[in-house]
Parts: C-alpha cells; sequence; structure tokens
C-alpha cells in the first residue's frame, strides 16, 4: 500500500470540496451553525465549547451525507470507476484515499472552531480537559459518519440516493437508542448500546470513555472494511 497514491486520491477529492457548490453548500451551512451557537455562548457568558459541539454534531450528521454522496457515486456516473478498478491501484488505496479526502475537507471546517476556543480563552477560564474530550468525540463521530456515507456511496450510482440512504443509517444510528428504552431485556441493551447518541454524550460531558472509543473505532473501520468488499466484488 503506497502513501503517495493514498495522498494523490486524497488530494482529488479536496479539489472537488473547494471547486464545487456543494463544497461551499457545507461549508457555509456548518460556519453559520458554529457561529450561532458560538454567538449564544458569549451572550450566555459561558467559557465552554459545549454547546457548539453538542448541538452541531446533530447538524453535521445531515451535512455528512452531502460530503460524501459523491465520493464513489460521481466514478459510476461519469465511467471512471472501471478506470479505477482496473488501474494499479489497489482497493483499499482508492477507499483510504477518498475517506482521507473527506476528512481533510471535515479538518479544514473544524479548524475554524479554534477561532472560538481563542475567543473564550482570551475572555474567560475553560476547563481544556472537557474541551479536548469535546474535540475527539467530535471528530470521532464526524469521521465515523464519513465512514458510512463512503460505504453507502460505494453501492449506489445515484448521488441523491445515496445522500437519502446515509441519512437513513445515521439517524437510525441515533435515534436507535430510545427504541432501546422500550424494548425491556437484552435486546433494549444491544439497541441502546449501538446508538451513536449514546456514545457521544460522554464526550460532550468531558468523560472519554475506551467503550466509546472503539465504538466509533469499529464504525470506521467497519465501514472501510465493507466499501473495500463492495469495490472488490464490482472489480471481480
Amino acid at each position: 500500500m503506497s502513501g503517495r497514491k493514498i495522498w494523490a486520491i486524497a488530494k482529488k477529492e479536496i479539489g472537488y470540496y473547494f471547486s464545487s457548490p456543494i463544497g461551499y453548500i457545507v461549508l457555509t451551512a456548518f460556519f453559520f451553525a458554529t457561529g450561532f451557537f458560538f454567538w449564544l455562548i458569549l451572550k450566555g457568558g459561558q467559557a465552554s465549547m459545549v454547546p457548539v459541539f453538542s448541538n452541531t454534531i446533530v447538524i453535521l450528521l445531515f451535512l455528512s451525507p452531502g460530503i460524501t454522496m459523491r465520493l464513489w457515486s460521481e466514478e459510476e456516473k461519469s465511467g471512471t470507476a472501471e478506470l479505477l478498478k482496473t488501474s494499479p491501484l489497489t482497493i483499499w488505496e482508492i477507499v483510504l484515499g477518498k475517506y482521507l479526502g473527506a476528512c481533510t475537507f471535515f479538518a479544514a471546517m473544524l479548524g475554524s472552531t479554534l477561532i472560538y476556543l481563542a475567543i473564550i480563552a482570551a475572555t474567560g477560564n475553560p476547563d481544556y480537559g472537557i474541551v479536548f474530550a469535546n474535540y475527539v468525540g467530535y471528530i470521532m463521530a464526524s469521521i465515523a459518519f464519513f465512514s458510512i456515507g463512503l460505504l453507502v456511496s460505494t453501492m449506489t450510482e445515484n448521488q441523491i440516493v445515496a445522500m437519502v440512504v446515509t441519512w437513513v443509517v445515521l439517524l437510525t444510528f441515533w435515534v436507535i437508542g430510545a427504541a432501546g428504552d422500550q424494548v425491556p431485556g437484552e435486546m433494549g441493551d444491544f439497541l441502546k448500546n449501538i446508538s451513536i447518541y449514546k456514545h457521544i454524550d460522554d464526550f460532550f460531558k468531558g468523560v472519554i470513555g475506551l467503550n466509546h472509543v472503539l465504538y466509533f473505532a469499529s464504525l470506521i473501520f467497519l465501514g472501510l472494511f465493507l466499501s473495500v468488499k463492495v469495490l472488490e466484488s464490482k472489480r471481480s
């Protein structure tokens, strides 16, 4: 596996995000949402980033399908998928390159929140332990969203279908814990334990639990692994 080849694919994806309307729509929506909740923080005199992260993670749940919907669907639609599948690139290099491109675009989005953190640090006394936990949870949940979106994108050449199905999958993972509250016994516990909300909530309270880290790491790996398997089946 070549890091150079992975990065070459990632750069292509990054270039698309910053040259397409969808990239700027996502950026604008993200900046508006984080800016609005940061304004509420300042208005309330809080020295905390929790309201920014805990509210915009829900918004990002809706924005992330817009980031991932074209990752493979566009290749299928434009006919370049066959070129990629028959190229010297391995499937893992293709998948990791596209995933890295989405994550790098997200890093540029998230970088804007450092300005808010700097303002809070200059005007208040934030708990940096909680801030760190907030960032860890926010990043892990977001890149888990991207791995699921990439998987869905490998299954269809229609970007709108990829976006809608990713929304449905992510929303299901988000609310399934509430269904678990209504189901008794081990099944109820299982539904609660696979809920994204259950695992992200502790990060916003300043707690970095190993079980939560493993949960998101598993989602990320599963999304990437299954993406590879789907593309391998198409190559064969």
